[in-house]
């Protein structure tokens, strides 16, 4: 813990702060840079959704926050990091979570912008699955619907519940103007999931995703377009599967503050398991529907996938949540997430029986209220659910309370 107090307030000595301020040409623009440090104590029924019965146990937690934001007229950039050591009473012993995030949007000149993005993070047995990390809203620059960020982070593989998992991510593109009306729009990266010490044997991939993509302007709430998505996996060993997927593509400003996108088509994949090749074609589909307010954000989405990388190799996949924030008065706010991810089919790229479907739900919520200038204190509470063929493990509920201190800018 002193390590974690003394790493927070090594940061907050380089926190500045600049004044948000209105822009003719975009959204506002100014930075912010704080450290959460948090301590909390509570109880979860199964937190690593085991098959035992007696598994319930009491934990206290610590945990660091930093994030940077900052926004120029040509320019958004966000950073989260979030470390936590979680300290459980008795055969648990101390488990840690890691998670880093960070994006980055410019516009080069009046015809062609870039972008990026980076991911890592390691987890045991889906703990950060119920985490929920706020980051301030970081608003688009012009021409970009408004998206809130998503509270939780994506659901981890369900097969690497019960183990650790390590992941890492980078992404790039470019947007290029070809007219008033229409754009052209790039993207590639590299990913990497290693699943250890679960069940099932240890298991690596890499995927090359990359995606063009066309969009033109219809009118000033609507676009529509088309896109082509390509991702090829390597696992260890020779298995791998490939992926083409063409899809049209379309957005819809219903108000000032309600966004509608997605994107329909099918989708085309080749998948060697090291001995056979087969081909399958499928529906490939997301949508969102999210609402921006001066006091509340609201946003839903959902996915079908053809073939999605799992630890054990693709499968079939369906995916949707909600999360919902809202400030309640000057000292108080809530937020609120609830999801879950389907899978089916899969093709393995382990020998033995193995599952044929299974769905994980995962809900969180906090409640926080300031106590002072940098002081907060409230509640966080979450559950877990995973049914698949054979015996589910028991659910997961967790509730804690907390204290948290702000060094840095208080927003």
């Amino acid at each position: 813990m002193s390590a974690l107090v003394a790493v927070g307030a090594l940061l907050a000595q380089t926190a500045t702060s600049v004044p948000l301020q209105e822009t003719a040409e975009g959204p506002k623009v100014g930075q912010t840079t704080y450290i959460d440090l948090e301590g909390a104590v509570g109880y979860s029924t199964n937190p690593f959704l085991s098959f035992e019965s007696d598994d319930g146990r009491g934990f206290g937690r610590v945990s660091l926050h930093a994030v940077h934001a900052r926004t120029t007229v040509r320019t958004t950039t966000l950073l989260s990091a979030y470390a936590s050591n979680d300290t459980y009473t008795g055969r648990y012993g101390s488990q840690q979570s890691l998670s880093l995030n960070a994006r980055h949007d410019a516009a080069v000149s009046e015809h062609f912008r870039i972008f990026g993005d980076v991911q890592a993070g390691y987890d045991k047995g889906g703990q950060l699955d119920t985490r929920i990390l706020s980051v301030p809203v970081v608003r688009p620059l012009p021409g970009s619907p408004e998206i809130p960020p998503q509270l939780l982070p994506p659901g981890s593989d369900f097969l690497s519940l019960a183990g650790k998992r390590y992941w890492a991510a980078a992404h790039a593109g470019g947007q290029l103007a070809l007219s008033p009306r229409d754009s052209f729009s790039f993207s590639a990266g590299l990913e990497r999931q290693v699943a250890r010490n679960g069940p099932l044997p240890s298991t690596s991939s890499w995927t090359v995703p990359a995606t063009l993509a066309y969009d033109r302007r219809i009118n000033e709430r609507a676009t529509a377009g088309a896109r082509v998505t390509f991702s090829n996996t390597n696992y260890n060993g020779p298995a791998n599967f490939r992926t083409i997927t063409p899809q049209v593509t379309g957005t819809l400003q219903l108000s000032e503050r309600l966004n509608l996108g997605g994107a329909i088509g099918v989708s085309f994949s080749r998948i060697d398991d090291g001995t056979r090749i087969t081909h399958s074609t499928g529906a490939a589909a997301d949508a969102y529907l999210c609402s921006s307010g001066e006091q509340s954000e609201l946003c839903a989405r959902a996915a079908v996938g053809q073939q999605t990388a799992t630890a054990i190799g693709p499968a079939k996949s369906v995916s949707a949540g909600i999360n919902y924030t809202r400030r309640l008065d000057q000292k108080s706010s809530i937020q609120a997430s609830l999801d879950g991810s389907r899978y089916s089919t899969p093709t393995s790229i382990l020998s033995g029986p193995i599952f044929s479907r299974s769905t994980y739900y995962r809900a969180a919520g906090s409640y926080t209220r300031s106590i002072g200038t940098r002081l907060f204190g409230g509640i966080n509470l979450s559950g877990r659910k995973l049914t698949q063929n054979g015996p589910d493990p028991k659910a997961d509920f967790s509730g804690s309370l907390f204290i948290r201190y702000r060094f840095g800018d208080v927003q």
